[in-house]
């Protein structure tokens, strides 16, 4: 997969055809993989390319200064994601105060017509340009307009609930990780440093400050290096990021400096454990 990072002084993004899905796709849960996966089908269908756009941070980071904000992914994770979606193309969009003044317009005409995009894929609620002045409503109307493609794919719901990046975020804030595989489509999974002391024998971890990490207490993990798998258990004793514990039920095998850790299950909810 190609990754092309551009601003918005970038015009054209393409000289070839491509079928873009375009979105935010924070933990690229079950709704965006329909969404992406409906791209992927008409690009293969067309025999032009699959592409991606997405946005580096996220408008809010821009727009209402919240620069604390965490993600489900980080952005090299989503692009893993994404290349194991099938993705072709990855436009990164950085977002800043000159691109959130885009005329809506202006964003169809630069990085739509001029592009050589012959469909649109994008979620029901998706919006864009200056104040989020454009909606699906102005796309289908350019789209008939203009002759390029668009489908918009409508709510995902599990349980009578949206499958949303928000509603994810809250679960695994909560430590209910057990119930994230079913708007994920898979277990919450961070990627850590591994630093270079231990705590009673254990593994002491760091996430990125970007990541979400779940509420302080003991969980069932999956530990992945490489093409290695683990298990063991996690524990963290309070809202400190530095209070990280991991213990392996594989005791005499040794990490590198990175790895990712996949949660399955809480187990226990006190915040005064020991290992």
């Amino acid at each position: 997969m190609e990754v092309i990072n551009l601003t918005h002084l970038d015009d054209q993004i393409s000289e070839k055809p491509h079928i873009m899905a375009i979105g935010f796709f924070d933990g690229v849960h079950l709704g965006h993989q329909e969404l992406l996966n409906h791209a992927k089908a008409l690009a293969r269908k067309q025999n032009v390319l699959f592409t991606a756009m997405t946005f580096s941070p996220h408008p809010d980071e821009v727009l209402k200064g919240n620069k604390n904000r965490k993600y489900l992914m980080t952005l090299p994770e989503k692009i893993k994601k994404m290349e194991a979606m099938g993705v072709d193309k990855l436009f990164v969009m950085e977002f800043d105060r000159t691109f959130a003044s885009l005329l809506p317009a202006d964003f169809i005409q630069r990085y739509i017509l001029n592009s050589n995009t012959r469909h649109v894929v994008v979620g029901f609620d998706f919006t864009f340009g200056f104040k989020a002045q454009g909606n699906t409503q102005l796309l289908r109307k350019e789209s008939k307009k203009s002759g390029f493609g668009l489908s918009v794919i409508s709510k995902k719901t599990y349980l009578q609930e949206k499958i949303s990046s928000t509603l994810i975020r809250r679960l695994v804030m909560e430590g209910n990780v057990n119930v994230v595989p079913y708007y994920l489509g898979s277990n919450y999974e961070v990627s850590v440093n591994i630093l270079p002391y231990k705590i009673n024998g254990n593994i002491v971890v760091q996430p990125s400050d970007k990541s979400i990490f779940p509420r302080p207490g003991t969980y069932v993990v999956k530990v992945k290096q490489g093409t290695t798998t683990l298990h063991g258990e996690f524990y963290q004793f309070s809202d400190s990021r530095a209070d990280n514990v991991l213990k392996l039920n594989e005791p005499a095998y040794e990490l590198g400096d990175v790895c990712s850790i996949e949660f399955i299950s809480r187990v226990n909810v006190s915040e005064s454990l020991s290992v």
